[in-house]
């Protein structure tokens, strides 16, 4: 039996922990360690849709469950919702809230505004686990990833300078 690929499941389980910080930051009004997290997030994120979208997704095999345009469609979709999200984060993150009441509204909005985001991100991952994984060369996967999916590999970091 081949090996089971793994690369697209360790990259999502990196994503997926860090806005999992930024979600309990939320969870506990620290709006401005929320913004923090998601833009460390964010540029995971986007560095992930860069290798997909120029190592991998040239290579989808003729036959294949989805075609390269699907997930393209997928990834533009998921920058779109995250870069609206980031936008009401930072916001929210620059307000300077009155009372516990207003804490509490703007952590309820940012939670209601992340779910579409992680729905999208839950569908997608799952697409790429079931199809893409196993349609795609296992060297071609470890090249693609070498030096972002190792257990040790440090999570994006905020550019110095950039808020």
């Amino acid at each position: 039996m081949p090996a089971i690929p793994c690369h697209f499941e360790r990259q999502h389980a990196r994503l997926d922990a860090l806005l999992h910080a930024h979600l309990l930051d939320v969870a506990g009004a620290d709006f401005a360690s929320a913004l923090q997290h998601l833009q460390s997030w964010h540029l995971a994120l986007q560095q992930h849709i860069t290798i997909e979208n120029t190592r991998l997704l040239p290579h989808v095999p003729e036959g294949a469950r989805w075609a390269a345009r699907v997930y393209r469609l997928e990834h533009d979709r998921i920058a779109l919702l995250a870069e609206e999200y980031l936008g009401r984060v930072h916001s929210v993150a620059r307000l300077s809230l009155p009372d516990e009441t207003a804490r509490r509204g703007a952590v309820l909005m940012l939670l209601d505004a992340a779910h579409a985001l992680r729905h999208v991100l839950e569908h997608h991952h799952e697409r790429e686990h079931t199809a893409l994984a196993h349609e795609l060369p296992l060297d071609l996967q470890e090249a693609a990833w070498r030096g972002v999916d190792s257990p040790d590999a440090p999570p994006a970091q905020q550019p110095t300078g950039v808020s």
